[in-house]
């Protein structure tokens, strides 16, 4: 475990020194508000597309091959990112970087490998506080090499690459295929039949697609709401995401692992999901900078307790010999929502208002929260 988090947090530095600056970089490349919002999804497409096949040659050829060559596109990807210099070409290094970002489905098979039943959700929060922790250091690494009055975009980027090139090296090193992985997959035309029979995991994936639709719709506008509305810039914006880290850790990393073996996950999910909703209703009521830790605590908190528990309950659905593919598949359902999200945010900050994009956030959860409640039903409190 040590190792797939210590190669995680690396490459998530890299890639939470670049998110607070993505909208502004597209901006000073001449893109539109809602040409900004769609550099989040053209990398989640890639990802859509590609992060089955990831999961399924995982379970093929092991679990660290498939990591190793993820870690090295991504160092490509942000360098290539960082020498672009119009708006197609960083839409391209965009494009691949989702192609080669199989190691997060991946690395939660592998946490499912190494982990038992009741550890699983504290496996799957390790991961996620990995997460936290790279959106500490990341975006107020990323806030301050930009700088403020002559922002400089190309340094940051290449730091970004640095981290992935640092988790290749971490996981080269330190990172042991799995022994309770076999590496036996299977095809995905007799893989999806076998996903789809056990509708209790369809479901679940189904509502991690929900989760990343609103969730990402958030980020993606985010930055733009803050500076339209509040008047931030990147730097601002940085470290208030840094804040989001501290969060997301203190949940991920603690509260997941202690809660989850008392209440259950599917219990988890719900707490994690109200609370986003109530993050997202109330983001468009801050008056000034200063009050925007309150939703951005919320926001946090909530992804924090619905985003592992659901990893760990779809990974423990999934029969063992498909939970590469199954994981793949869950990433993927993850990146539609990403896709959907920031489109579907961008357009309505442009079309019906700045507020739109958190407001129909926190009404799509409603639903959502009532199908979680009912599934939480069926299965057992513990799982």
């Amino acid at each position: 475990m040590l190792a797939i988090f210590l190669a995680a947090l690396a490459n998530v530095i890299g890639l939470g020194v670049i998110v607070p600056l993505l909208p502004y970089f597209a901006l000073h490349h001449g893109a539109s508000a809602g040409e900004a919002a769609w550099l989040f999804s053209v990398f989640s497409l890639a990802q859509f597309l590609t992060a089955p096949l990831w999961g399924l040659l995982s379970d093929k050829i092991g679990r660290k091959p498939v990591i190793l060559i993820s870690f090295l596109g991504s160092t490509a990807a942000y360098l290539w990112l960082a020498f672009a210099d119009t708006l197609l070409t960083i839409y391209l290094a965009r494009i691949f970087a989702g192609v080669m970002n199989g190691w997060l489905a991946t690395s939660q098979a592998f946490v499912a490998d190494v982990t038992d039943e009741e550890g699983r959700a504290k496996g799957m929060g390790m991961l996620g506080a990995a997460f936290g922790l790279g959106f500490i250091f990341g975006p107020a690494l990323g806030g301050y090499l930009a700088g403020e009055a002559d922002v400089n975009y190309q340094l940051p980027m290449i730091i970004a690459a640095v981290g992935s090139a640092a988790a290749f090296a971490i996981s080269a090193v330190m990172l042991r295929e799995p022994e309770r992985h076999q590496t036996r997959g299977e095809s995905t035309l007799t893989f999806l039949p076998k996903l789809y029979a056990i509708p209790s995991l369809v479901t679940m994936i189904a509502l991690y697609f929900a989760l990343f639709f609103v969730f990402s719709g958030m980020e993606s506008t985010l930055a733009l709401w803050c500076d339209k509305v509040l008047g931030m810039g990147p730097q601002q914006v940085g470290y208030y995401l840094a804040f989001a880290g501290i969060c997301g850790v203190i949940v991920q990393g603690w509260l997941v692992g202690k809660l989850a073996p008392r209440i259950g996950e599917s219990r988890l999910v719900l707490i994690g999901l109200f609370t986003l909703a109530i993050g997202l209703a109330g983001l468009p009521y801050v008056p000034e900078p200063i009050w925007l830790v309150l939703p951005i605590a919320l926001l946090s908190i909530g992804f924090g307790f619905a985003n592992p528990s659901l990893q760990s309950l779809i990974s423990r659905a999934a029969p063992e010999n498909l939970r590469g593919g199954t994981m793949g598949v869950a990433q993927s359902a993850n990146s539609l929502g990403r896709i959907l999200g920031p489109a579907w945010a961008g357009y309505a900050f442009l079309a019906v208002g700045v507020a739109a994009p958190f407001v129909s956030g926190a009404v799509l959860l409603i639903p959502v929260l009532i199908v979680t409640a009912i599934l939480a039903r069926r299965i057992n409190p513990s799982s």
